[in-house]
């Protein structure tokens, strides 16, 4: 009983020690890192560069990254969080580089006040290497091209579009290699599938080319397809024929005197529509030199506002009277 109340006190006292032992090594080390930090340093950035507004035409040759080293000085405690995230400048080729021969030339002195920014205060620039950086080129073909709508759209009972499916942009430039450019003649959307519409509708398409053709780069990855889409019913009219080309000693009597044409209008509008709005011709120049005794009439005029028209009768009989 007494040996095991020995043990235990000695254990306990040991114990003791070595969190004593382990606290003073942690704080000594603390101690230590903020000595370290509270120095002065010289040391070496990295900046990585990124690029905008290159021109459409130009394919800027990305196989090297461009990078600028910026040598600062400041205090171990400003370096630390600088160790840990990527540091970039972006180059707007619209004002901050020059032409020469095949090469965009940029100078480090014009991305001096983007470094600071990103740097802040606390730090003291000392020199940016190299003092200027070559971006090489290739011109390539630029070529614009019409994108093809892929769609598998349905509409419920009495529902239509109330004029067109809008797409915008309805065009993209293509760029790249001139024998790879020149083989595209259109670009095509994905297949948007939209079923039983019965109201508007606006969505976002990507723009998908062959595969088989390469390095070609696109203006425009997507485009925008829209439609109004609204309720629907259909009208009938008795609309009169009139005959042209008649020479006047030629009399002719003819029948029916009017054809029933169905149209398809939106219902809102279907108040609007009005049997002059449509006109229906028969030509006498067409049968004068044979021996038809019919007309083949056409609808010439329908209003803006109907979709869609229909004659229910494709034949006009006459006779010559004098």
């Amino acid at each position: 009983m007494l040996n095991n109340l020995k043990n235990k006190l000695f254990k306990s006292i040991k114990s003791k020690k070595l969190n004593v032992f382990l606290f003073f090594l942690v704080l000594s080390f603390l101690f230590l890192v903020v000595t370290k930090l509270s120095k002065i340093y010289t040391e070496t950035i990295t900046f990585h560069i990124k690029y905008e507004n290159v021109p459409i035409q130009h394919s800027i040759n990305t196989d090297v990254d461009s990078i600028v080293k910026v040598k600062v000085r400041t205090y171990g405690f400003n370096l630390l969080p600088h160790n840990f995230y990527r540091h970039t400048i972006l180059v707007n080729f619209n004002k901050e580089v020059r032409k020469n021969g095949q090469n965009y030339i940029w100078k480090s002195e014009r991305g001096f006040s983007k470094i600071e920014d990103q740097l802040g205060p606390k730090f003291e620039v000392i020199s940016i290497e190299p003092d200027s950086l070559n971006f090489p080129y290739e011109v390539m073909t630029v070529k614009k091209v019409p994108i093809k709508f892929d769609r598998d759209i349905t509409f419920a009972s009495g529902y239509d579009v109330l004029n067109t499916i809008d797409i915008n942009p309805d065009s993209i430039n293509v760029i790249g290699p001139k024998k790879s450019v020149e083989k595209i003649k259109h670009v095509k959307t994905d297949k948007l599938i939209l079923k039983d519409l019965n109201e508007t509708f606006k969505k976002q398409v990507k723009i998908v080319l062959d595969p088989s053709i390469e390095n070609i780069k696109l203006s425009e990855n997507n485009t925008v397809v829209s439609a109004i889409v609204t309720k629907f019913t259909e009208g009938t009219f008795e609309v009169p024929i009139t005959i042209i080309n008649l020479p006047a000693n030629v009399k002719i009597n003819y029948f029916p005197k009017t054809i029933p044409v169905s149209y398809y209008v939106s219902l809102e509008n279907y108040n609007a529509i009005k049997v002059l709005d449509f006109k229906i011709i028969c030509d006498y120049e067409k049968v004068k030199n044979d021996e038809r005794t019919y007309f083949s009439p056409q609808l010439i005029e329908k209003p803006d506002l109907v979709k869609s028209a229909k004659m229910k009768q494709n034949k006009i009989d006459f006779i010559i009277t004098e």
